[in-house]
């Protein structure tokens, strides 16, 4: 072969079949990962958030100006944000080698084309710190406008049902928008996704907040009460607990139950040899009777025009032969039919659909990935935010022992704070994933896949359990902070 195709460089600019796609599903992967990533960026900005919101309404109540707080925990949250931005680009810069062995496609990748550069590398590093201070100081509105509602908790910070009108109405907009999908680019189908997942984030903390609610009128347990009494107190800071898994769930949803089929018409069976005319492709069709014959392959062999679109060939001249028999006289009869194709190996349904069966691939491999990183991210950034919780409510927890509540009744409070905003909210996307990959599967005529849905009760269920474990984990926290609690003058 390298004698009838020698290499003469690799300067040219046409993509390859097999590689055409492996950005844009990289790309996909990405827009997936964003929201968590975000979410646990947004949970490290709000560490300790009530805890400085008292200190800081106190500070303003004795006569700290506005400005002055804001700039007080700017400079507090740049400076712990871009520690940890730096810590993650050195870190990154580190594994590169480790992260090129990594298999994806056609192998594995070169260090260098994983190297973003040092200015992208510096803009994700100020990016990060931004995002970082940006939800520090978004949480201080309260204390420059009524520092003193702050220092009493006399606030509780109820969401308003405009979150609701906003969401179906992004909803309705992605509904209309994407009614002719096949006319939108890559871009536009991942920027819908990315409002979409803006639009939940936007709805979440009023759903918990209604739940939060419902809870606490209807509880029989102080647990329970406790729990609803929490949710309904701080939906915001009970959303960002779930919302990462919550997030996570939709997409493990769609890709699970999703049956990607982009191959037309099978062709099984039939082996092609492409010829330069229909004069030549009779010629050609008497030849290969004759040596299939001679092989003992039982086969039919017909000439094909570029009038018919329905052979493997697709519209161009050539003969087709239909072998009986299974792969081994299909491989028999593309051996003894290689030299009629003057240099063009026979085509078989393989060798069309390779294209195809290479976008299926990618996708598989990059949703199976994105669902590992989703469920890691969502349970770091649970457990973050349980361990941030309890620092927040110590103040709380220590009067409610002081008043003889036991431990495992605040523990387990904690747990139902998690677990009944998790179970509504991430059923709930799960449950719209599933059920937007199964219109496309109607549309696409295809079947539910059937392990994919046994695939997604896995991995809700480990994402699940794996989070809870996350907010176990800071249960001695809980223990330490509540320990040997003092009455004090408040």
């Amino acid at each position: 072969m390298t004698t009838r195709a020698p290499i003469s460089g690799f300067s040219g600019t046409k993509a390859s079949v097999f590689t055409a796609t492996d950005q844009g599903t990289v790309l996909l992967g990405v827009v997936l990962l964003v929201m968590p990533v975000v979410v646990l960026a947004s949970a490290a900005g709000r560490l300790g958030a009530a805890r400085r919101e008292q200190r800081l309404a106190a500070l303003r109540l004795a006569g700290a100006t506005p400005r002055q707080i804001l700039a007080m925990t700017a400079v507090e949250a740049a400076g712990v944000g871009a520690a940890g931005a730096l810590a993650g680009a050195l870190a990154y810069t580190a594994l590169l080698p480790a992260l090129a062995e990594l298999p994806y496609g056609v192998g594995t990748w070169y260090t260098g084309r994983l190297w973003v550069g040092l200015p992208w590398l510096v803009a994700v590093v100020l990016a990060v710190t931004a995002l970082i201070t940006v939800s520090a100081v978004t949480m201080l509105r309260q204390v420059a406008t009524s520092p003193l509602g702050v220092a009493q908790q006399a606030n509780p910070r109820r969401t308003r049902a405009i979150r609701l009108v906003l969401f179906v109405a992004v909803l309705l907009y992605i509904w209309a928008t994407t009614g002719d999908s096949g006319q939108l680019k890559t871009r536009q189908l991942l920027a819908l996704l990315a409002l979409f997942y803006g639009a939940f984030w936007l709805f979440g903390p009023w759903v918990v907040d209604r739940l939060g609610r419902i809870v606490g009128r209807r509880a029989k347990r102080p647990a329970t009460l406790l729990a609803g009494r929490r949710l309904s107190d701080d939906p915001r800071g009970a959303w960002r607990t779930v919302s990462g898994l919550v997030l996570a769930g939709f997409v493990a949803g769609f890709f699970s139950v999703s049956t990607l089929s982009l191959e037309g018409p099978s062709h099984e069976g039939q082996v092609a040899v492409i010829t330069a005319d229909a004069t030549d492709a009779r010629r050609t069709a008497s030849e290969a009777r004759t040596l299939l014959h001679r092989a003992g392959v039982t086969a039919t062999v017909a000439v094909t025009s570029e009038d018919d679109y329905d052979s493997l060939l697709g519209g161009v001249n050539g003969v087709t032969v239909q072998v009986s028999g299974g792969q081994e006289h299909i491989d028999t009869a593309v051996t003894v039919l290689t030299p009629l194709g003057a240099g063009r190996y026979p085509l078989t349904q393989e060798y069309v659909s390779a294209p195809d069966d290479t976008v299926t691939a990618r996708v598989a491999t990059v949703s199976t990935a994105t669902l590992v990183l989703s469920f890691l991210v969502a349970a770091a950034s649970a457990g973050l935010t349980a361990a941030a919780n309890v620092l927040d409510r110590r103040r709380v927890y220590g009067l409610l022992r002081l008043s003889g509540t036991p431990l495992e009744v605040l523990d387990r409070a904690r747990i139902r704070e998690t677990v009944i905003p998790l179970a509504v909210l991430a059923g709930g996307t799960t449950a719209m994933g599933a059920f937007g990959a199964m219109q496309l599967n109607k549309a696409a005529g295809t079947t539910i896949n059937t392990s994919g849905a046994v695939q997604l009760v896995i991995c809700v269920a480990v994402g699940a359990l794996a989070m809870l474990a996350a907010i176990a984990g800071s249960k001695p926290l809980l223990r330490k902070v509540t320990a040997g609690p003092a009455q004090t003058a408040d």
